[in-house]
């Protein structure tokens, strides 16, 4: 059960486009992006490249590599993946009320709380990720009190998805994403 909650999150952050820069925020040339991925089964690391070229245009690539025995490789179902994450998408924990503090992030202060429709988050300190400069905290599901999401908010350069997406059941970490690398033009 918690690796259909996890995927859906996850499924639910690529699927509905809960970025936190839009492609227009990215300079000329070339943003790389990695971030690796714990908690799905093997091994992972998600790689974005956002390039951008003259007269307003982008190109976008991504990419996922895996790493596993054949039987986990299978049992991921690496082209049958995102279809599977899809299914799911309406079997995880409610992630939409971060939504609004992803588009308002350089509002939020370090230590204050924020009320929020499903539950409440909590702004826990500023740090840095992989060189970029982020405000780090934490969501608390109302519904699941066993439940702690740990998200950062890129602050300093555009950053596609979250830098840091963890999330915690009963003190135990069920899937952590986290950026790794991110290379400026």
């Amino acid at each position: 059960m918690r690796r259909i909650l996890v995927l859906g999150a996850l499924g639910l952050f690529g699927l509905f486009g809960w970025a936190q820069a839009e492609v227009q925020d990215f300079p000329v040339g070339k943003t790389e992006m990695v971030w690796t991925l714990a908690g799905l089964g093997p091994a992972q690391e998600l790689r974005l490249i956002v390039e951008g070229l003259p007269e307003g245009r982008f190109r976008v690539s991504m990419g996922l590599s895996l790493e596993g025995t054949a039987a986990e490789l299978s049992a991921l179902g690496f082209f049958g993946a995102p279809l599977l994450v899809q299914a799911m998408g309406t079997q995880t924990v409610d992630l939409s009320a971060l939504s609004v503090l992803i588009r308002r992030r350089e509002a939020l202060r370090v230590g204050e709380r924020y009320a929020l429709p499903g539950g409440e988050f909590f702004v826990r300190e500023q740090g840095d990720i992989a060189g970029v400069t982020c405000l780090l905290g934490e969501f608390r599901p109302a519904d699941r009190a066993d439940t702690l999401i740990e998200v950062a908010f890129s602050l300093s350069d555009p950053v596609y998805f979250l830098p840091l997406l963890r999330v915690r059941e009963r003190g135990r970490t069920t899937f952590e994403m986290v950026l790794v690398a991110y290379r400026r033009p």
